[in-house]
C-alpha cells in the first residue's frame, strides 16, 4: 500500500486518491476473465475458455451461456447470474460492471461467462474497460459467435463462393429499444448475406426497409431460433412472406434473422436439423449432479433432453487394511460409482495399486472396465451380458472353494449376487456408498405428455420417477416407443409399478439404449 502511494504523481487531490486506488488494486486484485461461451451448444465453447472455468473461483453468466458449461467449475465456485431478457434485467449493466470489481477484489480468478464472443454485440468492450479504468487485470478469451455458427447449424453457409463473398453483421435495435440505424441501401445494393442479431420483434421494420432499399421481394430469408441448440427451429421464406412465415410458427427469442442467396443450399447442408432424433424431447432420470453420459449421447443425435436428478451418491469413506487387502483374490465392481468409491478408500487408506497385485476384477459393462482401467487396472473378467445373472454364471467358473471374494457395492443394492455365488467362495459384501434420495420440493414433472421418450438406467431411477409422478403412470407414457429400460432388472422394476409397453435395451449400456431409441421412438 505504501508502494503504491508513494508511485503516484501530480498536484490533483481528487486524481492523486484515484491513481493510488487505481494502484492498490493491481497490487491486490485477482484477474478477471472475459469468456465467450458460444452460440448455445456447449461443445462449441473453445478449449482455452472451459479450461478458465475450471479453475474459476467465481463464475458471473449470462442468460445465453449454455448452463451445462457450470458444471465445468469446482464444487466450491461461486456462480453467480446476471442474464438480460427483453425488458428484465436481473441486474443494469453498470450493475454488472460494478459486481466485476468486487468480486475480483474477493477472489483470485473471476471469469464473466458471455454468450458467443464477448465483443459482438455482448458489451464486452464496456466491462474490460470499466475493469481497466478502476486497475483490474483482466484476460479476453473469445468465443464463436451465433452469427456464423447459428447459420452453420441450420444448413447456411455465411459465405460460398459464387453467390456471397461477404456478409454484414448488425444489431437490428439501439439502446431506446428502435430499430437500429442500418444503412439498408448499402445492404439491398449489395449480395453479401445479411445477418441481424437481437431483432426478432423489428423482422416486420427490417423486411419492409430492405426492400424498399430495392432489395428484390422473393430474395431468401430466415429466422433461426435457439440456434445451435436441440431446441433450434428454423423458418425459411421469401423476404416478402418471412414475417408472416415466422409468425405462424410461434417462433421465439433468441432468434436470428438472415437474408441472402446463401439459404438455398440449406436443403443439402441442413446436417444439424436432419439428426435422427432432432425435434424429440426426451426425459432422463440420473444420478448425481454430472451431465449423463446418456443424455450427451441422446444430445449427439439431435434430441433435447431434460434431465431429472433422482439420486446422489454418498461414499461411505471406509478405511482398508493393508494385509487383508493384499488376501483378497477377486474384487467384483459393477458400476462406475463403485469403481469411484473403491479408488477413493484405497487412496485414503495410504494405500495404491501395488497393494492389488494379487487381486483380480471382475466388473459389469464394458462402460466399468473403461473406468477401471482409467485408474491403471484392467478388467480380468467382463461377461458376454452385462447383466448381473451373467456375471454370476461367469464366476461360478473362476472362482475356487477358498477364494476371497469383496463385492464393492451401494448400500441399496440386493444380494443376488452373494445368494448366487456365496456358496462357492468367501464373499464379502462391503458397501462403500449409497445411493441417495434426490427428489426435492421442485422435482414433480409437469406435462409429463410433451416427452416422446422417458429412459431408465437403473431400478432406483424408476422408484424415485414414480415418486416424481406422485405415483401416476401418464397414460401416453403406456405406448410403445415411450418408456426405455436399460436391462432387465429395470423393466422388471417397470413392470411392477404398472408400465406395459417397455422398451428394452438388447446390451444394458447407454449404447444399447440409443440403438433401440433410434428404431422405436417416434
Amino acid at each position: 500500500t505504501k508502494a503504491a502511494y508513494a508511485s503516484v504523481t501530480g498536484d490533483d487531490p481528487k486524481l492523486l486518491a484515484e491513481q493510488a486506488v487505481r494502484k492498490i488494486r493491481e497490487k491486490l486484485a485477482g484477474k478477471v476473465t472475459l469468456v465467450g461461451a458460444g452460440p448455445g451448444d456447449p461443445g462449441l465453447i473453445t478449449v482455452k475458455g472451459l479450461a478458465a472455468l475450471k479453475e474459476a473461483d467465481c463464475v458471473i453468466y449470462d442468460r445465453l451461456a449454455a448452463p451445462g458449461l457450470l458444471e465445468a467449475t469446482r464444487e466450491d465456485c461461486e456462480k453467480i447470474y446476471v442474464g438480460k431478457e427483453n425488458h428484465h434485467h436481473t441486474l443494469r449493466q453498470e450493475e454488472i460492471n460494478e459486481l466485476l470489481v468486487r468480486k475480483a477484489m474477493e477472489a483470485d480468478r473471476v471469469v464473466r461467462l458471455k454468450g458467443g464472443d464477448v465483443y459482438v454485440f455482448g458489451r464486452g468492450g464496456e466491462e474490460g474497460l470499466y475493469l481497466y479504468e478502476r486497475g483490474i487485470s483482466f484476460d479476453v478469451i473469445p468465443g464463436i459467435s451465433s452469427s456464423m455458427a447459428g447459420l452453420a447449424y441450420a444448413g447456411i453457409p455465411i459465405t460460398h463462393r459464387g453467390i456471397a463473398t461477404g456478409f454484414h453483421v448488425v444489431t437490428a435495435h439501439n439502446r431506446k429499444d428502435e430499430l437500429a440505424d442500418i444503412d439498408f441501401m448499402a445492404m439491398a445494393r449489395g449480395t453479401d448475406t445479411l445477418v441481424f442479431l437481437m431483432g426478432l420483434g423489428k423482422l416486420p421494420e427490417i423486411a419492409e426497409r430492405l426492400i424498399e432499399a430495392g432489395m428484390p421481394s422473393d430474395t431468401p430469408a430466415a429466422v433461426i431460433e435457439k440456434a445451435t441448440t436441440s431446441a433450434q427451429r428454423t423458418v425459411t421464406a421469401a423476404l416478402s412472406e418471412i414475417t408472416d412465415k415466422t409468425r405462424e410458427a410461434g417462433i421465439g427469442s433468441p432468434a436470428l434473422i438472415v437474408v441472402g442467396k446463401v439459404i438455398g443450399l440449406r436443403e443439402r447442408l441442413n446436417f444439424f436439423e436432419n439428426k435422427p432424433l432432432f425435434g424429440k424431447k426426451l426425459l432422463v432420470p440420473k444420478i448425481g449432479e454430472q451431465t449423463s453420459g446418456l443424455t450427451e449421447a441422446l444430445t449427439e443425435k439431435g434430441a433435447e433432453v431434460d434431465e431429472l436428478q433422482v439420486g446422489r451418491i454418498e461414499y461411505a469413506d471406509r478405511t482398508f487394511d493393508k494385509e487383508k487387502l493384499e488376501r483378497v483374490n477377486w474384487i467384483v465392481l459393477t458400476s462406475k460409482n463403485g469403481v469411484e468409491a473403491f479408488f477413493r478408500d484405497l487412496f485414503a487408506s495410504g494405500l495404491d495399486v501395488r497393494s492389488l497385485a494379487g487381486a483380480r476384477f471382475a466388473v459389469i459393462g464394458a462402460r466399468t472396465a473403461d473406468y477401471l482401467y482409467q485408474h491403471g487396472v484392467k478388467a480380468d473378467l467382463v461377461p458376454e451380458k452385462f447383466t448381473g445373472k451373467a456375471l454370476a454364471e461367469a464366476l461360478k467358473n473362476v472362482l475356487k472353494q477358498k477364494a476371497l471374494v469383496w463385492y464393492i457395492k451401494a448400500g441399496n443394492a440386493d444380494s443376488s449376487l452373494k445368494e448366487a455365488v456365496g456358496g462357492l467362495c468367501h464373499f464379502e459384501e462391503i458397501v462403500a456408498y449409497e445411493n441417495m434420495d434426490a427428489l426435492g420440493e421442485d422435482s414433480r414433472i409437469e406435462a409429463p405428455e410433451r416427452y416422446d421418450g422417458v429412459f431408465l438406467t437403473c431400478a432406483s431411477s424408476a422408484d424415485r420417477l414414480m415418486e416424481a409422478l406422485d405415483g401416476r403412470i401418464p397414460e401416453a407414457w403406456q405406448k410403445p416407443g415411450k418408456i426405455f429400460s436399460i436391462g432387465p432388472k429395470c423393466g422388471e422394476c417397470l413392470r411392477k409399478y404398472g408400465f406395459e409397453a417397455i422398451e428394452e435395451a438388447s446390451e444394458s449400456t447407454y449404447a444399447g439404449l440409443l440403438e433401440v431409441a433410434l428404431h422405436r421412438i417416434r
